[in-house]
């Protein structure tokens, strides 16, 4: 019996469809809408809603997202009383859900209105900023703004940079990075930039996207949007900050005392290939991050795209002798083995030969962040994860299983394994040669024993 079917044979009694757990829950959609967190378009992450849904059945003290994205587990758990911390490696994420906090926990709306009066002021009167306020492009972001826009953005980096009081300074940064892309010649498209054909860069294909919004009138609607939102939101997550930590969880939950915490509610990147330094080029850049920064960034993610180097000797150091257990669940991994040695001997036939080396430190990073889970959990204390599955030249890589394998070896028990009613597709190309096959979305659900 292959290590495949013996481990579809251990879970699947385990796995069922909760038609509970819609799209709309376990991702961003179900936020579209809702004060703050309609603020800032950021996709990766999932619902208030599911956040409320296991806050209130496991009634956590201490709850943390070693993911947090744009903060929803945090921001939700502070706003119940419960001591919540968030681990997120991108600025733009952090940013916004500072915004949120700030907002909640005492921002005076009268002095945002006044103070965001100022911005809109100085935005529009003639004087020019000083040339090093202009926009910090990098390569990937370069013409992505129309002439005008240029000199709007460099005139309100001016005002910023002039506000003393921080939790303002992050409110009027974040209103600002928030509206980047409409008013740029760009849209997110997956994990790349359309590019529209009046920025004047070099493209394959003549693209339209519609109307360019000027800067001056997406920011003042942003600012509306934000001064109207604040009440709701302090009544939604206004009872305490959550504490919000910028960097990677590899680095950051090796300083987590053990048994801290009761709940763990997270969403991982996917091991799809997508980079979110490219989908957030505008945002980061406007952060400040150079090219440097952003190739320091990428290859510091959970590894999930085929640029990213094995961080194996950078978690030696980090960690000392703490992999082993990491090490040995990554190799006994039967499951993974056979994939990879498939992999490898289609190597020749992958759209990316890189594809090997993502999947090998995808899952050994994912090993050590599982066992990390398992250290700082309460005995009791439970885990629930959103993560897809994912398909390479026809092999579907059940995700959902692997990672269950590991947290029982982390001395945590799988529960659940809940399927959405409805999967996602593969890729065109894929479905082109294997046909069209739906991969498994799920939440799952750990116990420490």
């Amino acid at each position: 019996m292959s290590c495949r079917i013996e481990l579809e044979k251990r879970f699947s009694g385990r796995l069922s469809v909760d038609p509970k757990l819609g799209r709309q829950i376990v991702s961003y959609q179900g936020n579209k809408g809702l004060p703050g967190l309609r603020w800032m378009k950021y996709k990766e992450g999932f619902s208030k809603a599911l956040v409320e849904r296991f806050v209130k059945e496991k009634s956590p003290s201490d709850l943390l997202d070693p993911f947090s994205g744009l903060g929803t587990a945090p921001l939700v758990a502070s706003g119940q009383g419960v001591n919540a911390t968030g681990i997120e490696i991108m600025p733009v994420g952090v940013l916004a859900a500072m915004g949120i906090a700030h907002a909640a926990n005492g921002l005076d709306k009268e002095e945002f209105h006044a103070v965001g009066g100022d911005l809109l002021h100085r935005v529009s009167c003639r004087k020019k900023a000083g040339s090093s306020y202009r926009f910090p492009h990098v390569g990937i972001t370069d013409k992505a703004f129309p002439e005008k826009t240029e000199e709007h953005i460099a005139k309100a980096r001016e005002f910023i940079d002039q506000v003393d009081d921080s939790p303002m300074r992050d409110m009027l940064n974040l209103a600002c990075m928030s509206i980047l892309e409409s008013v740029s010649f760009t849209r997110k498209d997956g994990q790349y930039l359309r590019w529209d054909y009046r920025s004047g860069r070099p493209l394959r294909s003549h693209v339209d996207l519609g109307e360019i919004q000027d800067f001056e009138g997406a920011l003042e609607n942003r600012l509306r949007e934000m001064e109207d939102d604040i009440d709701e939101v302090k009544d939604a997550f206004g009872n305490r900050y959550p504490r919000l930590l910028n960097g990677s969880c590899l680095e950051l939950l090796r300083a987590l005392p053990d048994v801290s915490i009761d709940l763990i509610v997270t969403s991982p990147p996917y091991a799809n290939r997508y980079d979110y330094t490219r989908t957030y080029a505008l945002e980061l850049a406007w952060l400040g991050l150079d090219k440097a920064g952003f190739s320091d960034l990428r290859q510091k993610m959970l590894t999930a795209t085929v640029e990213n180097k094995s961080k194996l000797e950078w978690l030696d150091s980090l960690y000392e002798d703490g992999l082993d257990s990491a090490k040995a669940m990554y190799d006994a991994q039967g499951t993974l083995n056979e994939i990879v040695g498939i992999l490898n001997d289609n190597r020749e036939n992958l759209s990316n030969k890189n594809i090997i080396r993502l999947i090998q430190g995808y899952f050994f990073e994912m090993a050590v962040v599982v066992s990390e889970m398992g250290r700082i959990l309460r005995p009791g204390g439970g885990v629930i994860m959103v993560n897809d599955n994912v398909q390479y030249h026809g092999e579907e890589i059940p995700v959902d299983f692997i990672l269950s394998d590991f947290a029982e070896k982390s001395g945590m028990a799988c529960k659940n394994i809940w399927a959405l009613p409805r999967g996602k597709g593969n890729s065109s190309q894929q479905m082109a040669i294997y046909g069209r096959r739906e991969i498994r979305k799920c939440v799952y659900e750990w116990e420490k024993e």
